[in-house]
């Protein structure tokens, strides 16, 4: 069994073993050190480091290549006052690197006298890690005041809160002031406080762990701001919470243009179905019934009027009103004649006679600029419009006016949209802007019903001329066959019972009579046919247009076979139409083809089809005379003639016939030139 260490022994052994630098100095510098010092510093063994001073080895107490007393003496003042004292040094090795040391200094008393017995250890790794917090810390303070974010620790044992910095300053307060949780309760706005505070005892109650709850709180300014809050909560050990850790967002901004947009996007969906509203109107009194009950809809004002006034082109006046139920004796005749008023009366009479005085527009005709807003007592001290402030039989007392004038394109006034009586407040330049979008609305559609009326006016005229005129070529054909068959038969019969008594003038006399005749009667014929096309309500059928070009071809057979004309037909569809006004198309086009040919060459025709989405497109081609492209529109129109009737027999109806045949179904016909120098004529059929 060994002997117990003594004490010294013992002393020597830890001090020997020990993995921190330990040494004792006084005055004369180092007394004496451990092996480790000498390791920590980099040199070969600890007999070098005796009579050295400490400092020597830190460069912090190095000033100008030497020992910078002045420091070094704030330590031994700390250590001889406090009898010892800690303190982070840096030290410098042999090698030149450096490092972080923990230095415990303790005055001593020696036999020789006071010492110093210092014990270090490196704490480099700490440090570093200190610093990199520290720096972690700053960053993160940087972040929250640089994206408005304030910081919130609470405790929920003691009920204290750790409110930081930027959180203060969210509200308008001093930083550190606020430490307590009623400082955050008694902030936030009383209407959401019962909804922040069951959240966070919903959070508690449960085994979720992430919190997140949107509320207003009150700025020192006394004006509410938006927050959203957004948390950690922790538990002990036992499943207790006992902490809740978090960030408040100043989110004013995002929810006052999230609101914008809803409004705005209310505003869009409520204009759109104004529009589809009165897109369906085909009045006036439609028009103002709609348009001035999205106006109060819209600008929350009790009251809403149009007033379209008398116009140099004779339009009529029109007054429309629109009331809340806080007006219900004016409510029930909203729609009634007495608000809703037309008339057809000069504008003299209509000033003297209408009873509502706002109709009167000579407070609209005193404005001098497209939107008037005036507050109540604007509209009281108003010298014209005083008047309406005071309530009548016929309106009630008006609380503030917002006026936006009513103008065409061409700038002219039509009148005016009015609000009156906003539910809260005054009108403000969102209420503008919104009845400026109405008006312009109700304006367009003014302009739109004024011209559809003026267009139902012109067609029923149209109408009537064209039945007219229908009419009258019915019957004047018919009026004139009987006398010009007369005239025919009695120069017949003059030519039969007394040609030979007849001269050769009176012969020839008598054939320019009987000719005249028989050209009368096919431009009456013709005349007829034109008329009775556009009367002609046969129902469509399937029509095989190659069958409909030979029948054609049968009633031209003689022409064919004198003029040795070649009609080629490439394949036709079959189409929907009326069959015999089809056959007397084609027999005009091919007829046509035949008469106006080339005197040089046997006329050639060729008729083929192109199907198109819609319609059929047939195309009937000729090598003949060929049409001036200045008159390829006047050929279609009625007795109109290109040749001299002496040289070439025609009416001047038989392409206006055409025309007229090929819009009863639904086409178009037009002329161009051919490849051969003659005419390509084009008409289309409907599927």
């Amino acid at each position: 069994m060994r002997e117990p260490l003594s004490e010294s022994v013992l002393r020597n052994v830890l001090y020997e073993q020990s993995l921190d630098a330990q040494f004792i100095y006084n005055s004369q510098g180092i007394l004496q050190c451990n092996a480790a010092m000498a390791k920590m510093l980099g040199v070969s063994n600890s007999e070098a480091l005796l009579g050295r001073h400490p400092a020597e080895f830190s460069p912090q107490f190095q000033m100008d290549g030497g020992l910078s007393s002045e420091r070094w003496q704030q330590i031994e003042t700390r250590v001889e006052q406090q009898g010892k004292h800690r303190v982070d040094w840096l030290f410098r090795r042999a090698d030149g690197n450096e490092f972080v040391c923990e230095v415990a200094l303790t005055a001593v008393q020696l036999e020789t006298g006071k010492a110093v017995v210092g014990v270090w250890h490196e704490v480099t790794d700490r440090r570093i890690e200190q610093e990199e917090l520290l720096r972690a810390q700053t960053r993160l303070q940087h972040a929250l005041r640089g994206g408005d974010v304030g910081l919130w620790d609470w405790n929920l044992a003691t009920n204290e809160v750790f409110y930081s910095d930027q959180w203060h300053r969210q509200l308008g307060e001093v930083p550190g002031t606020l430490s307590e949780y009623v400082d955050w309760e008694s902030r936030v706005h009383p209407d959401d406080l019962p909804q922040a505070i069951s959240r966070v005892k919903a959070l508690l109650a449960s085994a979720n762990s992430e919190y997140e709850s949107a509320f207003r709180m009150k700025h020192a300014s006394g004006v509410y701001r938006w927050i959203l809050a957004r948390g950690q909560l922790f538990r002990d050990s036992s499943g207790q919470p006992t902490r809740l850790l978090g960030v408040h967002l100043d989110v004013t901004d995002q929810k006052i243009h999230e609101q914008r947009l809803s409004k705005d996007l209310h505003l869009s969906e409520v204009m759109l179905q104004t529009l589809e509203s009165t897109l369906r109107v085909t009045s006036l009194e439609g028009l103002s019934q709609i348009v001035c009950r999205q106006a109060r809809r819209l600008c929350s004002a009790e009251i809403a009027g149009i007033d379209l006034c008398h116009t140099s082109n004779g339009k009529q006046a029109m007054h429309g009103r629109s009331y809340s139920k806080k007006h219900p004796a004016y409510q029930a005749a909203e729609t009634s004649s007495e608000t809703m008023v037309k008339e057809e009366v000069t504008a003299e009479s209509e000033l003297a006679e209408h009873s509502d005085d706002i109709a009167l527009c000579d407070f609209f005709r005193s404005l001098d600029r497209a939107v008037v807003s005036l507050s109540a007592d604007q509209l009281r001290s108003h010298p014209i419009g005083a008047s309406f402030c005071e309530a009548t039989a016929h309106r009630p007392a008006l609380r503030g006016l917002l006026v936006c004038l009513l103008i065409d394109g061409e700038g002219q006034t039509l009148g005016a949209i009015w609000l009156s009586d906003k539910e809260s407040g005054d009108f403000d330049y969102e209420d503008e802007s919104v009845l400026r979008q109405l008006a312009y609305i109700v304006s367009t559609l003014i302009v739109r019903l004024h011209a559809q009326e003026d267009l139902r006016r012109q067609t029923e005229l149209l109408d009537e001329s064209n039945e007219e005129l229908k009419q009258f070529a019915y019957v004047a054909s018919h009026d004139l066959q009987q006398p010009l068959r007369a005239i025919s038969n009695y120069a017949e019969f003059i030519n039969e019972d007394f040609g030979d008594k007849l001269g050769e003038e009176g012969k020839r006399y008598l054939q320019l009579q009987i000719a005249a005749a028989k050209r009368m009667k096919k431009l009456i014929d013709d005349l007829l046919q034109y008329s009775r096309v556009s009367r002609d309500d046969a129902d469509l059928s399937e029509v095989n247009m190659e069958e409909v070009v030979h029948e054609a071809m049968r009633r031209l057979e003689v022409s064919i076979e004198e003029t040795g004309a070649v009609i080629r037909i490439d394949p036709l569809p079959t189409v929907r139409g009326i069959e015999s006004r089809l056959c007397q198309l084609m027999q005009n086009l091919i007829g046509n083809a035949i008469k106006y040919r080339d005197p040089s060459r046997c006329p050639e025709i060729t008729i083929s089809a192109i199907e198109q989405p819609e319609h059929w497109l047939f195309v009937v081609e000729d090598n003949g005379m060929g049409i001036d492209p200045k008159f390829r529109l006047e050929v279609f129109q009625v007795f109109r003639r290109l040749h001299d009737g002496s040289t070439i027999e025609g009416t001047g109806i038989g392409l206006a016939l055409c025309k007229r045949i090929v819009q009863r179904h639904g086409g178009e016909i037009w002329v161009e030139a051919s490849a051969e120098g003659g005419s390509r004529f084009c008409f289309q059929i409907t599927k």
